[in-house]
């Protein structure tokens, strides 16, 4: 069994400018250096072929084990492949990678469709709706998507609430969601009732296209990043699924010296509902549902702090901010 001090844990980001991923980078170094494990990290960018080109630069650069966050899921397959063919074990972080060996650590991207529903309902029971969705080559897009419309399939057979606008956002980004948003807007001279946004990046971008056009309507949004706890004090989107990234990427980190020493990982389950349906190894987290209500929930772990979320509330503060 290799000592923590003699392990390097490689870790490739798809999209390290986003805000949360800073925070899951803090959970996963938390867990290394407690352990005196090395922490060696690369950013695509936003770009496949650089995902591709990162991890093997990390193995090159003599990484134990890899926490592949893929962005595309498709364009890292065969690296990850390699990789563990020689031996080096690969943990899919937050985002699927159906490839055998794989060992996945997310959270239940099916309870986040379900509370996207949930909450979008609890808001705009009917009318008209706008949906954003992740990037279309993201197995986590596809399954809570397909959770978040068993929700609403009844709502749709009544003809109580009507999709006016769908649409898939290459690499979850912001300016994109805000272009799509505005697109739809205008096919619907503004008669758009809520926005159904699959994440807090996007929401930023969707938040001021809304505002841009003096539009106050329900929004949802997921991750529970600090800029969008602090958009919910503001009035600025109305909930988002929180993801414990803190969390996770402490989970992952143990996953990894786990894998890295042989062995076996406590509370692991079993996964196989990717789009190929190909059985892997898992540990997947819970999410909760954050509105102005309880907004006191991520402060009080030091999942964020008072003054972020409360900054430039004046308006209607919620209790947190009072």
């Amino acid at each position: 069994m290799a000592p923590a001090q003699d392990i390097t844990v490689g870790v490739s980001w798809y999209k390290f400018a986003d805000e949360r991923w800073k925070i899951d980078e803090a959970g996963i170094k938390s867990v290394l250096e407690e352990a005196g494990a090395e922490y060696i990290s690369a950013d695509a960018n936003f770009s496949p072929e650089k995902s591709v080109a990162d991890i093997e630069n990390l193995i090159t650069r003599g990484a134990d084990v890899l926490i592949v966050m893929s962005g595309v899921a498709d364009a890292v397959g065969p690296v990850v492949q390699r990789a563990l063919a020689e031996g080096i074990p690969v943990v899919a972080y937050d985002q699927l990678i159906e490839v055998p060996g794989t060992f996945y650590v997310s959270f239940d991207a099916r309870s986040v469709g379900k509370e996207l529903a949930e909450g979008m309902l609890a808001e705009a029971p009917q009318g008209n709706y706008a949906i954003l969705k992740g990037d279309d080559g993201d197995p986590n897009t596809h399954q809570m998507f397909d959770a978040y419309q068993q929700v609403m399939q009844a709502k749709y057979d009544a003809g109580e609430i009507t999709v006016v606008g769908e649409q898939f956002i290459d690499s979850w980004r912001p300016e994109l969601a805000k272009d799509t948003i505005e697109q739809i807007l205008t096919a619907n001279d503004n008669k758009v009732d809520a926005v159904m946004v699959m994440n807090d990046g996007m929401a930023s971008g969707v938040a001021q296209a809304l505002e841009e056009q003096g539009l106050d309507v329900p929004m949802s949004g997921q991750d529970g990043a600090p800029g969008a706890l602090n958009r919910i004090a503001r009035g600025q989107q109305t909930f988002t699924i929180w993801k414990n990234a803190y969390e996770l990427g402490q989970t992952a980190a143990t996953v990894a010296l786990a894998l890295a020493r042989g062995e076996e990982v406590d509370g692991k389950g079993s996964f196989n509902s990717g789009p190929q349906g190909v059985e892997l190894d898992s540990v997947l987290l819970p999410v909760t549902r954050i509105d102005s209500s309880n907004l006191e929930k991520t402060i009080d772990i030091g999942w964020a702090t008072k003054e972020r979320v409360c900054a430039g509330v004046s308006e209607n503060p919620p209790a947190v901010c009072q």
